[in-house]
């Protein structure tokens, strides 16, 4: 929550509003394109198609690793489940309650039969009304039994009997139809307590069965004419109460089959699961269908993991990109939002090639995309660190296309890790062509590394490391044809724009020779000691030279008002100090409206903005306190008002226009003068606090001083007294 604050904070204090609506943008339409894709198809309408015992028209690789289930070994496990499967059986109960009642109320009738002692008529009635009722007991049985004085004792242990017997279950003969030797599940209610038990269906007592389970249980205490007696009854009474309960059993079956664990398959990625020109097979598409699935089923988790993945590299690049740029003072938004468009180009190009549909794996994506070029390109118009950080963040985009394309993010960094600083000493267009050839070589051996790794070397691999040279070539060749497009278009100062900006034949240098012949002169000059001062001290001695050159395109103009350019008389001397110390500062202004019609680099333009600082022109400031009223005198009337000089090519460069004049000026410029004199220039400016905002230390000045030095001594060095031609020609006849 802190970092999302934290972005949220930084996007508001932007001041670039197109650098602010940009992120914003870019946040929002890459979380939704990462969340379509996570809904796309990935399998082509032709593929969609596709149908057992069709041809395949090319080969159908595995796009992704999946796990489908074997739909063969599940077959299997439910025929053994199913078979497993215990079928259930039911006492009804309402038929247990009904059959005791029924035999209760025969069982009462017949014992006050017996109690009153009723003729064979009445015994015979009783049979016939039985036989209505569906039960066939002779009326000879029953008067006889009468006749038995244990006749009650009997009934009382046919109706135990049947009550054992319906509790137990008598079983439908009808209802099996399942293997003899099959166990069942019974169930059974005593006491309105549900019991279950496993027993054999063979077991289970049927009607036929009915004498087995009487004599099994009443043989021990009872006469064998009074046993058959109770068997009689029984059979007569008892009705089949156990039965087959199918929605019990389907309800069993369909729980366990339910809870079965799928049996899976593994595809791996880049598995060929049909070549071209073989007959697809119910296996095969088997395989396609599972993959359609995966493709189009909405992995929640998947998303949102994607999408936090997303957001943490987000902040991350929010993090570390100012960073990278913090060196580049008022261009900071600007390169910026560059570096926000090139990581938006790789994001959707990587994107098309990985996604939509997926005609390449990531590797072999990484090996079509000119990665570096996007590396280089920051390296030379940024920074080389721009560039380092746009490879780490892209090899992270890699990554968040797929967890599993580690081969792929790394060769992308390494990639543009190697382009970066390839480039970092970059200054002449031929040399992109060089650097092509280099990081070819590099992206050779990276993919050698990942052969030799994985021990798998085919025709497959040569390709991709022939593949791998022609992208670092194509890299550098598309570099060299949009670096001159982004040159002008944002107007930075590479060195090969500067070095464009330092040829003498531009039309406003020429220009300067012809209208102002000494400032021309002085402008080269001050290039010159300026580009070397910062070489020696690791800064941009091209932007030092190039500013040098343009720092005075002001005078052109006016070029007569400046005493470098002046033959004959001085201007100056019939105008007030206060008029000309005005038309001396108003070179800068105009030098700064020239040069952003020439649409020179803002870099550049610092350069001339800030060449005289904020300092006091002295001259004409001692000639007004001479002729003016000194009280309406002030020094800020008579000094430059453009501001100090902030990175180190303005400082030096306006070092060097200082000690250029200074020293031009000498009468007999020594070495111990020239010393004197830019030592005592040096001083004066940092007395003055003209460079105390610039990044100069004090080591670079030392440095700064040592190389003006040696410089103007090899400018002013003392030269021989050649003799006159008149002395040669008259030493020559005096010869002969």
């Amino acid at each position: 929550m802190k970092k999302i604050n934290e972005l949220l904070r930084y996007i508001k204090n932007q001041k670039h509003k197109v650098v602010k609506l940009a992120l914003l943008l870019s946040l929002v339409l890459d979380l939704l394109f990462i969340v379509l894709l996570s809904r796309m198809e990935t399998f082509s309408d032709r593929t969609n198609q596709l149908q057992a015992g069709m041809v395949a028209e090319k080969d159908i690789v595995a796009n992704k690793d999946i796990q489908y289930i074997d739909s063969n070994a599940m077959s299997k496990l439910k025929y053994d489940t199913e078979k497993k499967i215990l079928p259930i059986f039911k006492v009804d109960s309402s038929i247990t309650a009904n059959v005791t009642s029924a035999f209760g109320e025969f069982s009462t009738t017949l014992q006050n039969y017996f109690a009153e002692n009723l003729d064979y008529d009445a015994f015979f009635n009783l049979s016939e009304k039985l036989k209505a009722d569906g039960y066939n007991i002779s009326p000879d049985f029953l008067y006889g039994m009468g006749k038995s004085p244990a006749a009650s004792q009997i009934l009382e242990i046919c109706r135990k009997a049947l009550e054992d017997l319906m509790t137990v279950g008598l079983m439908d003969n009808t209802a099996a139809g399942y293997d003899k030797n099959q166990t069942a599940e019974v169930w059974r209610w005593r006491e309105n307590l549900r019991e279950k038990e496993d027993i054999a269906l063979t077991d289970l007592v049927t009607k036929d069965k009915i004498p087995d389970f009487i004599k099994s249980r009443y043989s021990s205490f009872l006469h064998r004419n009074d046993l058959q007696t109770v068997v009689i009854f029984v059979q007569q009474f008892a009705k089949e109460n156990l039965f087959f309960d199918y929605n019990e059993t389907n309800k069993k079956k369909e729980t366990l089959l339910a809870n079965l664990d799928p049996i899976y398959k593994t595809l791996m990625q880049g598995d060929v699961i049909v070549k071209k020109g073989f007959i697809i097979s119910d296996s095969d598409m088997e395989k396609i269908e599972a993959l359609k699935q995966s493709s189009s089923t909405l992995n929640l988790t998947g998303i949102i993991g994607t999408v936090v993945f997303f957001i943490i590299l987000f902040l991350l690049g929010m993090e570390v990109v100012p960073y990278a740029m913090k060196r580049n003072g008022a261009r900071k938004d600007s390169y910026m939002l560059f570096f926000l468009i090139l990581i938006e180009i790789f994001f959707f190009l990587f994107l098309i090639l990985v996604k939509t549909p997926p005609l390449f794996d990531n590797l072999i994506a990484a090996l079509i995309m000119p990665s570096a070029m996007f590396s280089m390109l920051l390296s030379i118009v940024c920074s080389p660190l721009a560039g380092i950080t746009f490879a780490f963040l892209s090899s992270l985009v890699v990554f968040l296309f797929d967890m599993n394309s580690a081969l792929a993010a790394i060769f992308v960094v390494l990639s543009g890790l190697s382009g970066s600083l390839i480039v970092r000493n970059y200054n002449k267009r031929i040399q992109l062509i060089k650097s092509g050839c280099y990081l070819g070589i590099i992206n050779m051996f990276l993919i050698l590394t990942f052969v030799l790794a994985s021990g798998k070397f085919n025709s497959h691999w040569i390709w991709m490391v022939i593949g791998a040279f022609f992208n670092g070539m194509v890299c550098s060749i598309l570099c060299l044809g949009i670096l001159p497009i982004i040159e002008h278009v944002m107007n930075v100062p590479t060195q090969s724009r500067l070095a464009e900006l330092s040829d003498l034949n531009t039309p406003i240098l020429q220009k300067m020779l012809h209208m102002a012949s000494g400032t021309f002169n002085h402008s080269i000059q001050v290039g010159n000691l300026a580009e070397n001062a910062c070489i020696e001290i690791k800064a941009n001695g091209l932007l030092a030279r190039v500013g040098g050159y343009y720092h005075d395109i002001g005078k052109i103009d006016q070029a007569d008002f400046f005493i470098e350019n002046q033959e004959t008389y001085n201007r100056h001397d019939n105008l007030s100090p206060s008029l000309s110390v005005s038309i001396i500062k108003s070179h800068v202004k105009y030098g700064v409206e020239k040069a952003k019609e020439l649409n020179l680099p803002p870099e550049v333009i610092d350069i001339i903005a800030h060449h005289h600082g904020n300092g006091l022109i002295s001259y004409f400031y001692v000639e007004a306190m001479k002729l003016e009223d000194k009280a309406r005198v002030t020094p800020e009337a008579y000094s430059y008002s453009d501001g100090r000089p902030k990175r180190k090519e303005e400082a030096v460069v306006l070092l060097a226009d200082t000690v250029e004049a200074a020293v031009r000026a000498m009468k007999n410029p020594t070495l111990e003068a020239i010393q004197e004199r830019v030592d005592e220039i040096i001083k004066s400016k940092i007395d003055s606090g003209q460079i105390s905002e610039s990044e100069l230390t004090f080591n670079d000045l030392k440095i700064v001083e040592n190389s003006f030095v040696n410089t103007l001594k090899g400018i002013h060095h003392t030269r021989i007294q050649y003799p006159k031609q008149e002395e040669v020609n008259e030493l020559f006849s005096n010869s002969k």
